[in-house]
C-alpha cells in the first residue's frame, strides 16, 4: 500500500479494502467527481473528510461526508455540544494529525470524535482519504464506521 499513511495502513489492516491512487487512473483527476467518473461510481460515494474545531478552543473533530454535498457544521456543533463549528485552520491536519490539507484521512486518528454522515450509509463501498494527497481507500461503510468510531450524523451532515 505504498502512498498511504502509515497509520492508515495500520487501521486497515484487517479490513477488506482497495487503494486508488489517481495517477493510475484513466484521465485527468481533478476532483471528487472525476474519480468517481474513472472508477464508474456515483459522486456520493466518494467522501470528505473535514477537520473542524469549536472556534476559540482546542477541541477538534472528524467529519465524513460525500463529497458532492454540502456538510452541514449545524449538526456537527450539536454532536459536539457547542455553539458552533469552523473548519480548522489549513495548518491543523499537518500539524495535529500528520496528515496534508488535500488527504485528510479518518482512519488511524485516535483522540478526536470522528462523525460520518447517515447519507453514506447505504452504498455498498465508499472511498475515503488515505493521508496522502492524491489517494484514497475504498472500504464498506460498515468497516469505515468500525475502524474509526464513528458517531453517524443524520442526512446532509
Amino acid at each position: 500500500m505504498a502512498d498511504v499513511h502509515p497509520r492508515v495502513r495500520a487501521a486497515l489492516r484487517h479490513v477488506p479494502h482497495r487503494v486508488h491512487r489517481h495517477a493510475d487512473l484513466p484521465g485527468s483527476i481533478g476532483g471528487p467527481a472525476d474519480l468517481a467518473a474513472a472508477l464508474g461510481y456515483s459522486a456520493a460515494r466518494v467522501a470528505r473528510t473535514l477537520l473542524v474545531r469549536v472556534p476559540r478552543t482546542e477541541r477538534y473533530a472528524l467529519v465524513v461526508a460525500p463529497a458532492d454535498e454540502r456538510t452541514d457544521l449545524r449538526a456537527v456543533a450539536s454532536a459536539l455540544a457547542a455553539p458552533r463549528v469552523e473548519i480548522a485552520p489549513r495548518d491543523a491536519p499537518i500539524r495535529l494529525l500528520d496528515y496534508p490539507p488535500a488527504g485528510v484521512s479518518p482512519l488511524g486518528v485516535r483522540g478526536y470524535p470522528v462523525f460520518a454522515s447517515e447519507a453514506l450509509q447505504p452504498h455498498p463501498t465508499v472511498l475515503v482519504g488515505a493521508g496522502a494527497a492524491g489517494v484514497e481507500v475504498e472500504l464498506t461503510p460498515a468497516d469505515l464506521l468500525s475502524v474509526t468510531g464513528a458517531r453517524v450524523l443524520g442526512a446532509g451532515s
